[in-house]
């Protein structure tokens, strides 16, 4: 593990006809988790071409802040899961980063 800064892009497309809701319920996990231990960065951002595309740039002080965060059974990522599941068109795209 590393105790340099990690960057995650995690990339989300949902179903046409459901942006407005998915843009709600992604919103509500913005300020629990920048409440996280080591959670310097979790930006949500909507496409500008595609309303259904949607991108979390997070960033986190350590590979075991997010190792912690992606562990963690957060109440607020239960229930993002579970009301955003059916809306998802696809699995999710996750990246990590380091800036050099």
């Amino acid at each position: 593990m590393s105790d340099t800064p990690v960057t995650v892009i995690a990339s989300i497309k949902v179903k046409p006809g459901m942006e407005d809701r998915a843009r709600e319920l992604l919103l509500s996990i913005v300020a629990p988790t920048l409440e996280e231990p080591g959670c310097l960065n979790y930006d949500l951002h909507q496409s500008t071409t595609d309303p259904t595309d949607f991108m979390f740039y997070e960033r986190w002080t350590s590979d075991e802040a997010l190792a912690a965060h992606s562990t963690s059974p957060a109440p607020h990522r239960a229930a993002l899961r579970e009301q955003l599941g059916a809306m998802v068109a696809g699995a999710p795209s996750v990246t990590r980063w380091r800036q050099v």
